[in-house]
């Protein structure tokens, strides 16, 4: 059977009908792919971008650059220095305001002493001259009595009658007994008179010694309020310095403010460490030279008693064999010594350990009390004014003025401190007339005591400043 060409027909263009829209969904895919690749491969440049050409610097410019860099470093170190320099000018006004203190205490136990002086002196002289008024109105009654007895006329009367040279040689007798007397008074009178005059001279000088320990006095305390002030001063200048230098470093090492101020802080912090290490290790030292002479004076005391029991048994015995066989020997009778347990180590006795530590209890009391010049309390005290005070509840009586402090108590070593004890600083360690500062002794290397303006009373190691340089138990 034939197929009908219409159908034929038909179905062929049918077939290609569906060819042709596959091929078109097949290109349009195919771009699809093609766009999508090119969007994924970056477009290469036509050029390729050069790399920037480093930075060299210059030989002059590296020069100028380490030349900033020293410049900024001798600028740190410089400012570093004037902060350590403040530091010590502070510490030096301080001693000179301590200096000029206690100058001024020695300035006014001079014009004490003079007026004392010159109290004495006047005594004497008043003293002398009623003595010589007393004198003269004897020699007075002397003359009198000659005169009313007749003077040489009375002499020769008795030659006149009838036992004339008998009365005479009476009456000579007499005469010469009444000129004697007249002589010696007449002497005394002359010696009065000298001893008088020598004495007005005394006191005519110590008013004028009063008056020139007076202006010395003003002096003093004129020189004492410069170095006070100066010294307020110059705390009130160097803080402003130093808070300026402080910023400038922070500038310079670019850090802040705050840093640099911590960083300066711990540097000083660190140079307090190592002196009070320092300090320390001298202290040690001192209270392994106070224990070993301790030492040596315990066996030394052992030895002496050791020494003595020996003596008393050889006594004894002798006693007993010169007694024996009789009966009710008599006793022998030693004179009394005094008890060495009422001393103590030999350094004084147990009364003025007691003393000590009075004295210590007061000054105990005293810390935190701020330091003011020519000051004896009750709440503000000078270094003298302190130990003065400290004392004086132990019942001992020290002036207001380190140098006289000194002059007044048992002068001893440094090994042979003790607590209580006082201790002195002094411009020349041979001269102890320039003693300035007093301390008193604490035990195991410390002490207490009134440094200078703008501290209080503290303890402090023996050695945290300057080596002392005297020592004294009152």
């Amino acid at each position: 059977m034939r197929t009908p060409h219409r159908a034929t027909s038909g179905g062929r263009i049918t077939s290609a009908g569906k060819t042709g829209r596959a091929g078109k969904a097949l290109l349009s895919g195919v771009l699809a792919i093609c766009l999508a690749g090119a969007m994924a491969v970056p477009t290469l440049p036509a050029e390729a971008a050069k790399p920037k050409p480093p930075v060299i610097p210059s030989k002059a410019a590296v020069e100028r650059a380490k030349q900033a860099a020293a410049s900024k470093a001798s600028q740190v170190a410089a400012i570093e220095r004037q902060l350590a320099a403040a530091g010590a000018r502070l510490e030096q006004l301080g001693v000179q305001s301590g200096i000029a203190d206690e100058a001024y205490n020695g300035a006014v136990y001079r014009l004490q002493q003079a007026k004392a002086e010159a109290a004495a002196a006047a005594a004497r002289a008043a003293e002398a001259q009623k003595t010589l008024t007393a004198q003269r109105q004897q020699i007075g009654r002397f003359a009198a009595a000659s005169y009313q007895g007749g003077g040489d006329v009375a002499k020769i009367a008795p030659l006149f009658t009838a036992e004339g040279p008998q009365q005479l040689l009476d009456s000579a007798g007499a005469v010469h007994s009444v000129s004697a007397a007249m002589q010696g008074s007449y002497l005394r009178f002359t010696a009065t008179q000298v001893m008088t005059n020598l004495f007005k001279v005394q006191a005519d000088q110590a008013v004028v010694k009063v008056k020139k320990a007076a202006d010395e006095a003003a002096k003093a305390k004129k020189a004492a309020e410069d170095a006070e002030a100066a010294q307020s001063a110059a705390v009130t200048a160097i803080g402003v310095q130093r808070k300026q230098s402080i910023a400038q470093l922070a500038t310079l090492q670019n850090i802040s403010v705050r840093v640099a101020a911590q960083r300066q802080q711990g540097l000083e912090e660190l140079a307090r460490q190592r002196a009070a290490a320092i300090a320390a290790k001298k202290a040690a030292e001192l209270k392994r030279r106070i224990a070993a002479r301790e030492a040596a004076e315990r066996r030394a005391e052992a030895a002496e008693r050791a020494r003595e029991a020996a003596e008393k048994a050889r006594e004894e015995r002798e006693e007993r064999e010169q007694n024996n066989g009789k009966k009710n020997p008599p006793k022998r009778h030693k004179p009394s010594t005094p008890s060495r347990h009422n001393h103590d180590n030999g350094n004084g006795n147990h009364s003025s350990r007691k003393g000590a530590s009075a004295a210590i209890e007061f000054a105990m009391r005293q810390l935190g009390d701020m330091y003011l010049w020519g000051a004896t309390g009750p709440s503000r005290w000078d270094c003298s004014g302190l130990t003065q005070g400290a004392w004086e509840q132990a019942g001992v009586q020290l002036p207001h003025y380190s140098v006289a402090q000194y002059e007044q108590i048992q002068h001893i070593d440094e090994d042979e401190l003790r607590p209580g004890d006082l201790i002195f600083w002094s411009l020349d360690p041979n001269d102890p007339g320039t003693i300035h500062h007093v301390a008193m002794y604490l035990g195991n290397g410390r002490m207490i005591h009134a440094p200078r303006t703008g501290k209080p009373v503290q303890i402090d190691s023996v050695y945290y400043w300057e080596p002392p340089d005297f020592f004294g138990r009152p």
